[in-house]
């Protein structure tokens, strides 16, 4: 491998953070890069920044086809890092030993052990406390009676599915998702638990950062001035959080990770910066940051990186398909929105916009998939439904 020139694999490229890195790293910086998904409209393939698409098996469903499809990539293109940008990252840390054999390949991942206790939302919160974290009181609920008898711990409460994502399979009876879903519809069991807290009031944040050896290098704290149907944020600002900071750097330091690693917190009154979950892969935190930012931290590593409050970033499509079906809130949109530079667009780099609306038909794979629609949550979890790690067994 040439320690300057790197030849790039990029999995689950249709995320709107793995369109940012491809663009930065290939079309900005001229990496060579693959970018690999499991269907052809993927935005992410199509930027001006790879240099060849790959479509692979699904890793949700057909976990061994997908890692022989990334071992045959990486001999096939001569890849020296891998770079996953979702939850494919569990497929591939379960069989790393099967992809790195006598390979000359980086595998920008951490350990299975390590990705396990940050992903199960209860394991992660005992990591959080061992570490001096604040966290709210927590109840892990295993059967539906537990969880009945937890929603009564408090006046305002918030649940989630201990391997829930991308604000999917949570119930609450406050704030603008309350009633949206019958406490009697949660069905908990032992192998999906559910845990349930105390309803914090204060401002959401998320960080993203790059990590070599449990440290960290570069690292973005970020809130979310807009979100699609109060879940997921589509316009993003850094802030200043040496509170985040710390916190990644005791959790990466503690588990000694490798790769990108991001955190979401819920921050009261008081600036405390209660730890909500970690993601173990990046997040939007990654579209502040410069090309040469990212590229640095990745590849040529020299002291921690901080990137700067007041950058922004939007989901463009997104945005105006709010404005759109909600009128009333155009407005509001269109300010939150004002000054931030597309995430899908980037400058000479249009193609992924459009294949932002054409991946649209992922969608119908989707329903197909589960057999039903699912409203609010339906665009959302059609973009990870077959990239999505639920908590099964991998060995």
């Amino acid at each position: 491998m040439s320690a300057d020139d790197p030849r790039l694999l990029v999995t689950s490229a249709r995320m709107p953070f793995a369109v940012d890195e491809i663009h930065k790293l290939g079309e900005e910086l001229h990496r060579y890069v693959v970018a690999t998904d499991t269907f052809k409209q993927s935005p992410g393939l199509h930027s001006k920044g790879v240099n060849k698409r790959v479509v692979t098996a699904p890793p949700t469903q057909q976990p061994d086809a997908f890692v022989d499809d990334v071992i045959k990539t990486i001999d096939d293109e001569q890849i020296d890092w891998v770079l996953p940008m979702f939850e494919e990252v569990f497929y591939l840390a379960a069989n790393r030993e099967k992809i790195q054999g006598d390979r000359d390949v980086t595998l920008f991942f951490p350990q299975l052990d390590a990705l396990l206790e940050v992903n199960d939302k209860s394991t992660f919160a005992d990591l959080c406390r061992r570490l001096d974290l604040p966290v709210a009181e927590t109840i892990v609920c295993t059967t539906p009676e537990e969880f009945v008898a937890a929603t009564q711990r408090w006046e305002h409460w918030f649940a989630r599915a201990t391997f829930g994502r991308g604000g999917l399979d949570i119930i609450t009876n406050y704030g603008p998702l309350a009633g949206e879903t019958a406490v009697e519809d949660i069905k908990p069991t032992e192998q999906d638990p559910w845990l349930v807290q105390q309803f914090l009031v204060g401002t959401d944040r998320c960080s993203w950062s790059v990590v070599h050896d449990g440290e960290v290098m570069l690292h973005s704290c970020y809130e979310h001035p807009m979100r699609i149907d109060d879940r997921g944020g589509v316009v993003f600002e850094s802030v200043d959080s040496p509170e985040s900071l710390a916190a990644v750097q005791k959790i990466a330091k503690e588990l000694n990770w490798t790769g990108q690693i991001s955190m979401d917190y819920l921050v009261t009154a008081d600036g405390t910066h209660y730890m909500v979950e970690c993601n173990p892969r990046p997040t939007a935190g990654c579209t502040i940051a410069t090309a040469e930012e990212l590229d640095t931290a990745l590849f040529k590593p020299d002291g921690l990186v901080l990137v700067p409050a007041g950058r922004k970033k939007m989901i463009k499509a997104a945005v105006l398909r709010d404005a759109l079906m909600h009128p009333k809130r155009a407005r509001a949109d269109f300010a939150a929105a004002k000054g931030a530079k597309g995430v899908y667009d980037q400058r000479k780099d249009h193609m992924p916009l459009i294949y932002s609306a054409l991946s649209l038909r992922h969608v119908l794979a989707y329903r197909k998939a589960l057999g039903a629609e699912r409203s609010k949550e339906q665009l959302v979890a059609a973009q990870f439904f077959d990239i999505l790690y639920d908590g099964s067994p991998l060995k």
